[in-house]
């Protein structure tokens, strides 16, 4: 990595990819869809240099960047949130634009011992969604019979008014 002359730091979000080139000094916004993409991998282009992205892994919304890129064959390191905010030390004020800065700094300062990142197996990243969806509705089943106990407490307590009380029957 330490033959690029560029990266790119993206802040990815749900909507949106917050990028900034480190040499240029400059932000942009672009929309976290397959238009966006073409328009961040158009405007990172600069004739004769070598320009690789550094983005935090998000989950899904930056799976969907990284599948992208790498099928365009662009060069992208994938890092770890707590690596890079760590990385940075105390920052007070923080947003879109401050993160993807510091992600970008991140990269050029690390860029001798950062590798490009690759996709996994198509079965491992099925197997990853399927998990977080198993997670998804663990928590929710949870939080439902919580919710139920809740109610069930509520309606059997001698406070309850009578005319609740009949809802239940």
């Amino acid at each position: 990595m330490k033959n690029y002359q560029e990266v790119i730091g993206i802040d990815v979000s749900k909507n949106k990819l917050d990028a900034y080139g480190h040499n240029r000094g400059f932000h942009r916004e672009f929309s976290n869809d397959v238009a966006g993409y073409k328009a961040l991998l158009k405007w990172a282009k600069v004739k004769g240099q070598r320009v690789f992205f550094c983005f935090e892994n998000t989950g899904h919304y930056s799976l969907k960047l990284a599948m992208y890129l790498a099928s365009k064959k662009q060069v992208y390191v994938q890092e770890n949130p707590v690596v890079i905010k760590r990385s940075s030390g105390v920052i007070r004020e923080r947003n879109d634009v401050i993160d993807a800065i510091m992600i970008a700094r991140y990269g050029w300062l690390h860029r001798e011992e950062l590798s490009p990142s690759e996709l996994k197996d198509n079965e491992l990243l099925e197997v990853g969604r399927l998990l977080a969806l198993r997670d998804q509705l663990v928590r929710n089943r949870t939080g439902l019979k919580s919710t139920l106990s809740e109610l069930k407490k509520l309606l059997s307590s001698s406070s309850t008014d009578t005319c609740c009380k009949t809802l239940v029957i």
